[in-house]
């Protein structure tokens, strides 16, 4: 199988950091317009000199109204924690259980922060962890 050019690789396509011109076409476009049913169509029609598959990226992990930013709380460290050793690395499932926070910094925060968290406490004591999916099991159960 033989796969075509990706289009983000096409000559005249910008690369690399988002100016504010840009983040504000893009906002007010699908502000406008709504999501698109096809993002590779987007660039041309909001006047980006971007691919498709950038454009999306930047709406669902920057731009968009619900992206939570900041720290993260103690609650979400923990359902993280317990939801990825329910599900593994499957990043989008996690992130629909917290909301405001994409699946990409799901990740990020995964491997940046809590892996070695969890490696450490799991190796001195894997009763902690245990405990910790429980009564985080528990505040879920609770709080829905």
């Amino acid at each position: 199988m033989v796969r075509t050019p990706h289009r983000c690789e096409k000559s005249g396509v910008r690369k690399g950091t988002w100016t504010p011109e840009e983040d504000s076409k893009l906002i007010a476009h699908l502000t406008t317009f709504g999501h698109p049913t096809n993002w590779r169509q987007l660039p041309g029609a909001a006047g980006l000199a971007r691919c498709g598959k950038s454009c999306r990226l930047r709406w669902m992990n920057y731009l968009r109204p619900d992206v939570k930013r900041g720290n993260y709380t103690q609650e979400e460290d923990d359902t993280i924690v317990k939801l990825h050793n329910q599900f593994g690395n499957r990043w989008s499932m996690i992130a629909s259980h917290l909301h405001g926070r994409s699946d990409n910094e799901i990740k990020n925060r995964w491997h940046s922060q809590l892996k070695k968290r969890f490696q450490h406490t799991s190796a001195s004591n894997s009763n902690n962890h245990n405990a910790l999916v429980e009564s985080t099991e528990e505040e879920i159960v609770n709080n829905n």
